[in-house]
This record gives structure tokens, C-alpha cells and sequence, in this order.
């Protein structure tokens, strides 16, 4: 694979276009025109892509044959991982009042990419202890609840045949790392998709928000709908 069809994989997946990837790893797009050039990037080049996107594995820019990862967001299973890692994560805030706010994988919500932001997963403190992450959404898709760059409060990780609640949104997470807030109802077993809906009723969902199953990963009920941090 060559460095051009890589670079083309970082920016479909993560950025809107080779200029904003080139803004989000620190470099000037000539660089990133340079290395598509020449069909290599350099050590610098590898530790910026890392640095912004360390779910890249640096054997594959480096030209090894492993394949890139879908991107999944890097949600912990289990953020208990005992007083010692607490502290060590972030020892400003008390893990068991805090949730992680995730950023920096820009996905898409359905309506526009999520612009940049801070990197990671952001420990951050709020007032209740049933929410464990936060995130940020953009677009109309679900005015008037939940209205471009209001952040909302999820819970834990439902299971993958965990029954929806109507009229609840959620945060759904697909096998392909796409992050989406909507609201979802699983038609039974017997159906091999799941049907997303908007509180919007002018948006129009593609596919008639029918999502496979096969390629939803898992999904956040939404708690706490938050205009500011």
C-alpha cells in the first residue's frame, strides 16, 4: 500500500480532507503533499500521526503489511482498574464522580464531522454518578432536544441485544467507528436491522435509518443533555 492510499485511509476515516488532517497532526498540508511525493513519511511525520491518532499502528505507516484498525472509540470495559490507576489517570479528579469526556477521533454524527477538539479520553468531574462518558454532538438531527455542540452525559455500555427504550436517544457506536446520537428500536430477532430515528422532523436519515446489526457495535443510553462543560 502506498503512502498515498494510506493517507487517504487516515483522512476518509478520521478528517474531512487531507488539509484538515495535515491541520490536525500539526503539519503543513505541503508536508503531507511532500510525503505522498516522495512515498515515505518521515520518523516526525509518524509521531504526529500517532501522537493525534494512537489507534494507528506505526508498523503500518511505517510500511508493514498490519492492517489499520476500524477505529472503535477506545471505551474502557471496566474503568475500576483500582485506587493505584485512579490516581495515576488523572489525580485531580475523583474516579468515582468522574466520567471521560471523548474527543478526537472525529466521527461522524450523521450530520457534519466532528471538528477538533481535545485528544482522548478526558477525565472530567459531574454531578452524577451514573454518567461515565460525555460527548459532544453537532448538527440538527435531534433539535429541539439535543441542539448543535450540546454535550451529552451516556451511561454504561448496553448490550449488543440490550432492549431500547422508546423514545430515549443513545449514543450508537457501529463496527466501523461511526459515533451517532439517535434514537433506536430493535424490530426483533428476526430482522437483520435495527431502525434509527430523529427528534427533527425535517432531517432524513439515509437508508430510512435502517442500521445492520451486523455492523452495530454497541450503544450509550444518553442521561444528561448539557449546553456547556
Amino acid at each position: 500500500m502506498t503512502v498515498e492510499e494510506k493517507i487517504s485511509i487516515l483522512v476518509e476515516r478520521y478528517c474531512r480532507n487531507r488539509s484538515h488532517f495535515a491541520d490536525m497532526i500539526g503539519i503543513s498540508p505541503q508536508a503531507v503533499n511532500n510525503w505522498v511525493y516522495r512515498g515515505h513519511i518521515p520518523r516526525r511525520g509518524i509521531e504526529a500521526i500517532i501522537a493525534r491518532f494512537p489507534m494507528v499502528d506505526q508498523e503500518w505507516l511505517r510500511g508493514g503489511s498490519t492492517p489499520l484498525p476500524s477505529g472503535p472509540l477506545p471505551l474502557p470495559e471496566d474503568e475500576d482498574d483500582g485506587e493505584e490507576d485512579d490516581r495515576r489517570r488523572d489525580s485531580t479528579v475523583p474516579s468515582k464522580m468522574s466520567a471521560m469526556l471523548v474527543t478526537g477521533l472525529q466521527p461522524t454524527l450523521g450530520d457534519t464531522s466532528q471538528p477538533e477538539s481535545r485528544e482522548g479520553l478526558i477525565p472530567i468531574q459531574m454531578p452524577r454518578r451514573d454518567i461515565k462518558y460525555v460527548f459532544q454532538c453537532h448538527g440538527d438531527s435531534m433539535l429541539p432536544r439535543i441542539q448543535d455542540g450540546d454535550y451529552v452525559g451516556v451511561g454504561e455500555a448496553l448490550g449488543r441485544y440490550e432492549e431500547f427504550r422508546p423514545g430515549d436517544p443513545y449514543l450508537v457506536q457501529t463496527t466501523d467507528g461511526r459515533l451517532m446520537v439517535k434514537m433506536v428500536q430493535d424490530p426483533g430477532p428476526t430482522s437483520p436491522f435495527l431502525l434509527l430515528s430523529t427528534e427533527n422532523p425535517n432531517y432524513q436519515l439515509a437508508d430510512g435509518g435502517r442500521l445492520a446489526k451486523s455492523e452495530f457495535r454497541t450503544a450509550y443510553r444518553v442521561i444528561m443533555v448539557m449546553r456547556d462543560l
